[in-house]
């Protein structure tokens, strides 16, 4: 089997783990091992795979560095040659929420023969971008959102390590007590209202017993919805399933509106909230005439400009006053995945194309 692949390791927060890959891939045949020294560096290093005309690469990083190669495959590779590439993510970050959308193992040994059974395989899968447009400048990514996440994100980029590293300090910890702190201060209706225009979608409604959709070609929703989460992939991070109904290559993503009116809605419901399951949430919410998660999948949203307005990309900080416009690249790139991601998208009765 010609395997030609580029591993690319962006030791980050994590020296150790990086040493132990290298150790691993070290006799493997086909590999192209290197590691960056700077974000400049790394930029480089994806540049020169792009010119390799080489089929796989393979990144080890955490959620920032995944959301960088993809910008950096969207802006520095033409069409064909995207065609030709396969992108597998290692798990390197603390959060990791694209390897847990795409089935990647825990264990790094098991990561790495996952994804040389995937290489032999050539098991890839075209996936789907949000391309966001704000300010003059245009990011690609597979989560987007704005209010309570952003503003929690926000919160933990203060929790600074010292010693000269700018880097907000590795783990899930730094994230709970902003968490709490904001989740209690600010989880009710916003007093302002926000204006989403979609496009060519559908409300989409997932009950525990009953089902409810509604197609359109136009929709404008006046929201005061604390927390705007769009995504397609489902987890964020640490397995939180933010976006459950998600399909990779539909060419749609999807729209949640947190309706939370109390801070104790998020405690009382964490569970559910935290695996994906709104359909609960919305049976209990709607026997006390309380507002629900509205679901919407689409093609294009316009956000209509808010002071000041904050939100992520991948969980990547952005600010803005100005309007912000998000449309599905459908099936922008392809994926490297495991066979059991894969299988489920080929089931066995499937016909050859």
């Amino acid at each position: 089997m010609d395997r030609k692949f580029h591993l690319i390791i962006n030791p980050g927060r994590y020296p150790g783990f990086s040493k132990k890959l290298k150790r691993l891939m070290r006799y493997i045949e086909g590999g192209t091992i290197k590691e960056s020294t700077s974000r400049d560096h790394f930029k480089e290093l994806i540049i020169e795979f792009i010119k390799s005309r080489d089929s796989y690469l393979l990144i080890w990083g955490g959620d920032g560095t995944a959301n960088l190669v993809l910008n950096i495959l969207m802006k520095e590779a033409d069409e064909g040659r995207r065609n030709q590439i396969a992108v597998g993510f290692l798990r390197g970050g603390s959060g990791n929420g694209i390897q847990d959308s795409y089935e990647v193992p825990k264990i790094l040994a098991k990561q790495v023969k996952t994804y040389l059974k995937s290489m032999d395989r050539n098991l890839i899968q075209k996936v789907d971008l949000l391309k966001v447009s704000y300010s003059g400048k245009t990011i690609y990514g597979q989560l987007f959102g704005t209010g309570l996440d952003a503003r929690i994100l926000q919160a933990r980029n203060l929790n600074r390590r010292t010693g000269g590293d700018k880097a907000p300090r590795p783990g899930f910890l730094p994230y709970l007590l902003p968490a709490i702190r904001i989740v209690w201060k600010e989880t009710r209706l916003l007093s302002e209202t926000q204006t989403l225009n979609m496009k060519n979608g559908r409300f989409a409604f997932r009950g525990t017993r009953t089902n409810a959709e509604f197609p359109f070609e136009r929709y404008t929703v006046k929201t005061r919805a604390s927390l705007i989460e769009l995504g397609v992939r489902p987890y964020f991070g640490w397995y939180y399933k933010i976006c459950p109904d998600v399909v990779c290559n539909d060419g749609l993503f999807d729209v949640y509106l947190f309706n939370m009116t109390s801070p104790l809605a998020i405690p009382f419901q964490l569970f559910y909230l935290w695996n994906g399951q709104y359909d609960r949430i919305n049976s209990w919410n709607a026997k006390r005439g309380l507002p629900l998660i509205e679901h919407y999948k689409i093609k294009e949203m316009h956000l209509q400009p808010l002071k000041e307005r904050v939100f992520h990309i991948d969980g990547e900080l952005k600010r803005t006053d100005g309007p912000v416009n998000i449309e599905v690249a459908s099936q922008a790139l392809q994926f490297l995945v495991p066979v059991s991601f894969y299988e489920k998208f080929h089931p066995i009765h499937r016909e050859s194309d």
